[in-house]
């Protein structure tokens, strides 16, 4: 159980979800009502311009209130009384979304995050003379851009299999207040 002794400013509560796929945003659009087919039908998604469809934007805010409704063990140990955020980059099949909240202030028994949400979407593998082993959503429909590249969004890293090419950017920044009850 949280209690306001517990917490610290840097004080770090984390998460990270790996099943964002088409089969989950079709039974998130029908238990949402959000029906939008830009996040189930690739062919509408790329007629407005997209490269394949897109997770909703509320899902990954449900993520981000999840964080905190399971950090406060589902209201025994507090309540989330606020959260702001700005949606900046798409979540996409295949992504790994990385929440966390980061204590920047604490008034008697209100706890102030500063959020940040994170994916890392995958591209491919590549061995050591470049061939690619394996590829991913992302290099087959060309999700990553010249702007990434510049950016220094893209990055490499070794892996049993070869280097990983990958993606990692900030896709939702923002605050969250959380209130204790001890």
């Amino acid at each position: 159980m949280a209690k306001t002794s517990d917490y610290k400013i840097g004080y770090v509560v984390k998460d990270q979800f790996e099943g964002v796929t088409r089969e989950l945003l079709r039974e998130y659009a029908k238990s949402s009502g959000d029906t939008n087919p830009i996040h189930t039908n690739d062919a509408v998604a790329e007629r407005a311009g997209l490269k394949g469809i897109i997770a909703h934007g509320l899902f990954s805010t449900g993520l981000i209130t999840k964080l905190f409704e399971d950090h406060l063990d589902h209201g025994k140990s507090g309540k989330l009384i606020e959260v702001n955020i700005e949606m900046r980059g798409m979540v996409r099949c295949g992504d790994l979304i990385i929440t966390e909240a980061i204590v920047n202030r604490i008034e008697g028994k209100r706890v102030f995050f500063d959020v940040e949400q994170r994916t890392i979407t995958k591209v491919d593998i590549k061995d050591n003379k470049g061939n690619i082993v394996k590829q991913f959503e992302a290099g087959e429909r060309g999700y990553i851009s010249e702007k990434d590249i510049e950016r220094g969004l893209v990055k490499t890293k070794e892996v049993p299999e070869g280097n990983l090419t990958y993606r990692e950017r900030v896709s939702t920044p923002g605050t969250a207040i959380i209130e204790l009850y001890n």
